[in-house]
């Protein structure tokens, strides 16, 4: 595999005929993820669009690994999510080069800024939370019987499953129980769609045409209980930040989200949120003693996560849990 850097991704664009010899071209890296090579590629004369590359080995302290073939179900799900979701709530995939493990996508509005950006900087706006859930909802109800490309979890398995869940049952070995019967949950969901498996509020870039949706790498055909906990675990985290007081509305953002969704999805019975509750507990804990822990909790905050999430797991296995939300 060639690896694409931004040093060098302009000889190859213009290698592989990509690009004209002619135009000028200016590359640079986007920050943030851990698992692939993005970046931002400005071609003369052209509107920008996304390079992104995949890399089997993740930039995390812990040792962390995965196939890189992931690229590919993420560019079908991106084509895929583009026939049921309205014009420029997903990228549009414009090439991919299967030697490289890479493809490129067209470029959110310039606008746009990262959702998880504004609410650590405290602007909490109930709209966005609204319509964030309207998208999920839209994406779980039209998405039913995914076809059989996303039937393969393995990724998810190893990007989310170990990582986060079998991560923290080795942590916490007092709730081991509990973790193995959430993910055995999994496979016997009753309301099986396309879950994507990252849908945070870093994955969501906020403009003045609504939302675009970015990061479709652990998209799978499995429990949609899970996108909710997830979701949900991201808004709890932030909430328990020692700068935001208790009157802070990001506090409150997971009502207007599950309001959103449940317009969307006429059968989200109780049964399902129970479910999410409870997937909502792990990814907290996840994110304080997984291999991918937050980097925006101080010591204090971080303890208060810890002690919610591992309280919830806890009462789960005697079926007397309370709900956050």
């Amino acid at each position: 595999m060639r690896e694409i850097t931004p040093e060098n991704a302009d000889l190859y664009l213009r290698d592989s005929g990509r690009i004209p010899e002619d135009r000028a071209v200016a590359v640079r890296a986007f920050g943030g993820g851990v698992s692939n090579v993005v970046m931002r590629v400005e071609v003369e004369g052209e509107p920008p669009f996304v390079l992104k590359q995949a890399r089997e080995k993740l930039r995390t302290k812990k040792l962390w690994v995965s196939r890189l073939e992931r690229i590919w179900t993420e560019r079908d799900a991106l084509e895929w999510l583009g026939l049921i979701l309205p014009e420029g709530v997903v990228p549009r995939v414009l090439f991919s080069d299967d030697e490289n493990y890479l493809y490129a996508m067209t470029h959110a509005p310039l606008d746009a800024v990262v959702w998880k950006q504004q609410l650590l900087s405290g602007a909490a706006d109930p709209k966005v939370a609204r319509l964030a859930g309207e998208i999920l909802g839209v994406i779980h109800g039209a998405t039913r019987a995914p076809g059989a490309r996303f039937h393969d979890a393995t990724v998810f398995d190893e990007l989310r499953i170990d990582p986060f869940y079998r991560e923290i049952a080795r942590v916490h070995p007092e709730i081991a129980p509990s973790i193995a019967a959430l993910i055995a949950s999994m496979a016997d969901a009753p309301d099986r769609c396309l879950v994507l498996g990252d849908f945070s509020p870093k994955n969501i870039l906020v403009h003045a045409k609504g939302l675009t949706l970015v990061d479709f790498e652990t998209a799978h055909a499995g429990d949609p209980a899970f996108d909710l906990g997830f979701f949900l675990s991201h808004l709890v985290l932030k909430s328990l930040r020692a700068t935001v007081g208790s009157d802070d509305p990001a506090a409150f953002l997971d009502r207007d989200f599950q309001a959103g969704y449940r317009a969307t999805v006429d059968d989200a019975g109780l049964a399902l949120w129970e479910r999410a509750r409870q997937h909502m507990y792990a990814c907290m804990l996840a994110r304080i003693d997984g291999k991918s822990p937050v980097d925006y909790l101080d010591d204090e905050a971080r303890a208060r996560a810890r002690e919610a999430a591992l309280h919830g797991l806890r009462r789960a296995s005697d079926g007397t849990g309370n709900a956050i939300f």
